[in-house]
């Protein structure tokens, strides 16, 4: 079963308007203290647990700067930072790369227009271009927004037959027809790892997107263990799709996905969806995210079918001066030839290339 605590809220947490407070902001060292201040605020995500930090900066060696305000021995708010040098893509701080989540927790006005401004004079005295905050919803923030993604998110009912009834007969028959067609779940953790991997890195191959690392998410695995899992299903002896699943409060996500393109007609990838989506409902969760998407496109077409409500994951940027918002998207014209190179890469010099880059891609 789910662990206990409040509820995920999508909504962005309101700073309350207080008395002008003696507030300081400091570099945060103490993970206990960080930790209990996110866990008691109902707008943080997973990614604000300090254990992120830790995978981020054990994968990559990106540094970071956990910004805390404090006031009277108090923590008023958190805004975790992680820098981002790279010779392709300049320098920025992002908050939280590689997640749809992160920027600011605070809990009063004060406390949020102090985090920021300290933001703005880390980058500055850092030779950053931007900032970038994954606010996930809109905030009051007087910061350049962009919103070019949804997250399409399932709200769960309480069983799985209500669940079952409120796919369309053509979603449920092909569920069927991939339940038949000999495919088998299996659940596990860190020891799945590799078998995820052999899936996950044909896939972005062939969308010509370079591949994380495998200690990406072996890192991932073991720092996040107690709420991640991994979900493969395997074709007789050889996985077909596969999925990390990680799980916070009453929210379930599912950041990484692939299947194999020779199993997609046995509709492997509906059945990796279903199982998912199955285990949620039977463990009392409420929402599944089933991760960010651009609307329209293919991925959103199939992500739609399962009755997602779609969320706009609003992102905010501070920007030095003459420097444009970021445009580091598949979409964006720029990329369409490297990634029609990368799609003709042999696999294993797209795995050798692909951690280089991608490391400085949020």
């Amino acid at each position: 079963m789910r662990p206990e605590g409040p509820s995920l809220t999508l909504e962005p947490q309101p700073a309350v308007r207080s008395p002008r407070l003696r507030l300081k902001i400091d570099e945060c060292t103490d993970p206990t203290t960080w930790d209990a201040y996110v866990h008691q605020s109902r707008a943080a995500s997973q990614y604000h647990l300090w254990r992120w930090r830790r995978v981020i900066e054990e994968t990559y060696g990106h540094s970071s700067h956990y910004l805390a305000a404090i006031s009277d021995g108090q923590v008023q708010g958190v805004l975790p930072l992680v820098a981002i040098r790279s010779r392709l893509f300049g320098r920025f701080l992002v908050s939280l790369p590689f997640f749809n989540y992160g920027g600011i927790l605070a809990s009063t006005e004060e406390a949020q227009g102090a985090l920021l401004d300290s933001a703005i004079a880390l980058a500055r005295s850092l030779g950053m271009r931007h900032v970038e905050l994954r606010q996930g919803n809109p905030c009051d923030l007087n910061w350049q927004e962009a919103s070019p993604k949804v997250a399409m998110v399932v709200p769960l009912p309480k069983t799985t037959d209500e669940a079952w009834g409120k796919l369309s007969s053509r979603l449920r028959n092909k569920i069927r027809n991939a339940s038949k067609s000999g495919l088998v779940a299996r659940w596990g953790g860190c020891e799945l790892v590799k078998d995820f991997y052999s899936v996950f890195a044909v896939n972005m191959r062939n969308l010509g997107t370079p591949v994380y690392p495998r200690a990406w998410f072996e890192n991932v695995m073991r720092f996040a263990g107690p709420d991640s899992r991994i979900l493969t299903l395997w074709k007789e002896e050889r996985p077909a799709a596969a999925t990390l699943i990680t799980t916070f409060r009453d929210f379930v996500e599912l950041p990484w996905i692939a299947s194999l393109p020779e199993e997609r007609k046995l509709q492997s990838t509906v059945l990796l969806y279903w199982t998912a989506l199955e285990w949620a409902v039977q463990n009392g969760y409420a929402r599944v995210d089933l991760g960010r998407c651009t609307p329209g496109g293919g991925t959103y077409q199939f992500k739609r079918q399962w009755n997602c409500d779609e969320v706009k994951l609003h992102w905010y940027y501070w920007l030095a001066p003459g420097v444009a918002a970021p445009q580091l998207r598949p979409e964006n014209p720029r990329f369409r030839l490297a990634i029609w190179l990368w799609k003709h890469f042999p696999l294993g010099v797209a795995n050798r290339l692909g951690p280089r880059i991608v490391r400085s891609i949020p």
